[in-house]
């Protein structure tokens, strides 16, 4: 038996994952401490290229700093056979975009730890991996590491690369804080989404669509319902117009976390309290099932701001029962506790989720002015089973799926005794009351 190969006897390389721009990366466990690590080794065909071997030997030193959680931590460098390489913790795991689409509350908490990152990075003048969906691998709930995926083929990376890239990049500019912070916006877009907003075979469609198109708002694609501030964060992130974009990544933390507030706790913008007890609610509740995916996004949010409204007024449990049953001696602990119940109202955007009749059904619109048709399967060439006219109002059955590029709602649409049952691109539906 051919024994495996170790790097400076200590490193037994295990398996190939795969390869990045300039590194083949590897599966590799280190004998000395007992743990899995990713050995990453500089490509056999660029080590004779100086400027390169020297930014790889570079950057690597530079990793090894550990100014923040979300990138990988270096354990150790050198070469082998003139190859330079550098081990770090081993790391698996769901991309962001195969996560994708997650409910607006686990998209800004992403999103906030993405740009805390990035702000990292930049301050310390510390190299980082491309942004994008397929480079952030999700370890927790709001918490991801930021690697350079290795599983990607050369046109996928190309095509990673061009459908977060800025227009004036394009046009040959220097990568700065605003380029960064587009891709951002585009990220948010994307993990809103469950896709893209500008898509295509090849890297070149993909950069003229970011050249000469607006990003169209998140809220017209996720049928879950968003608020109007989140598409308000894409918008000033987005700008193709870079002295119109937003600056500075400190203003762009703030902006999420005040809509991450806002988010939990419906517009009153207080307590970390709230914030908390929802959570305990969102881990204990289960999601299988197309029911409970149907309808994650918009009640998670709900939930949230009811559980706001029972925390913050005091009124929960026996005591709601004491004040109801004796009204006079529970306005004399009210008075006594001097507690101040603030008044909560329903963001607008929440009112097409919430069905006071108690029928959990969702309903959603076709837009356009064109026939939707139904496919069978969430893909673009199922086939069709069905056709409804614009305008008309169907029910949200399960979904959304990604495929295709394109994020996908089951529906059904009745009319007198006829029934279509199938698959839509979300684009073509929007809430309705």
């Amino acid at each position: 038996m051919t024994a495996q190969p170790r790097i400076h006897g200590r490193y037994r390389v295990d398996e190939r994952l795969g390869a990045t721009r300039i590194a083949t990366v590897y599966r590799a466990y280190d004998d000395k401490l007992n743990r899995p690590v990713l050995l990453n080794l500089m490509r056999s065909h660029l080590v004779d290229q100086r400027g390169i071997r020297e930014r790889f030997i570079s950057d690597s030193e530079l990793r090894a700093r550990n100014v923040h959680s979300a990138l990988p931590e270096v354990y150790d460098s050198g070469t082998i056979e003139n190859r330079p390489f550098f081990i770090t913790e081993f790391i698996t795991g769901k991309t962001l975009r195969a996560r994708a689409p997650v409910t607006p509350i686990e998209a800004l908490q992403y999103i906030r730890h993405i740009v805390a990152v990035i702000k990292a990075c930049q301050e310390s003048h510390i190299p980082h991996p491309p942004i994008s969906s397929n480079d952030f691998v999700v370890i927790s709930e709001g918490h991801v590491k930021w690697i350079e995926n290795w599983t990607l083929t050369p046109n996928e990376v190309l095509i990673d690369i061009a459908s977060y890239r800025s227009p004036e990049r394009q046009q040959g500019s220097a990568e700065t804080v605003e380029s960064a912070i587009y891709a951002v916006g585009i990220l948010l877009f994307e993990i809103l989404g469950g896709f893209r907003p500008f898509s295509g075979t090849n890297a070149d469609e993909i950069l003229t669509q970011h050249e000469s198109s607006d990003i169209p708002p998140v809220s017209a694609v996720v049928s879950a319902g968003c608020p109007p501030e989140i598409d308000d964060l894409i918008m000033r992130c987005t700008a193709r117009n870079p002295v119109t974009r937003l600056k500075n990544l400190d203003e762009l933390l703030d902006l999420i976390e005040q809509a991450r507030r806002d988010l939990v706790i419906g517009g009153n913008g207080t307590g970390q309290l709230t914030e908390n007890a929802s959570r305990s609610v969102e881990q204990s509740t289960p999601t299988n099932g197309a029911s409970t995916r149907k309808h994650r996004s918009g009640n998670r949010t709900i939930g949230r701001i009811f559980i706001a409204i029972i925390v913050l007024t005091g009124l929960g449990g026996g005591g709601w029962y004491y004040v109801k049953s004796q009204p006079d001696a529970g306005a004399a602990v009210l008075d006594r506790l001097q507690l101040q119940i603030p008044s909560i109202s329903m963001p607008s955007w929440l009112n097409t989720l919430i069905d006071v009749g108690g029928n959990e059904t969702q309903y959603l619109s076709v837009n356009g002015d064109t026939i939707l048709a139904v496919l069978n399967e969430p893909a673009s060439n199922g086939a069709v089973v069905g056709e409804i006219p614009a305008g008309s109002r169907v029910e949200w059955l399960d979904g959304p799926q990604s495929a295709d590029g394109d994020a996908w709602l089951k529906i059904r649409y009745t009319i007198d005794t006829t029934t279509v049952e199938g698959w839509a691109p979300q684009r073509r539906l929007t809430t309705t009351p």
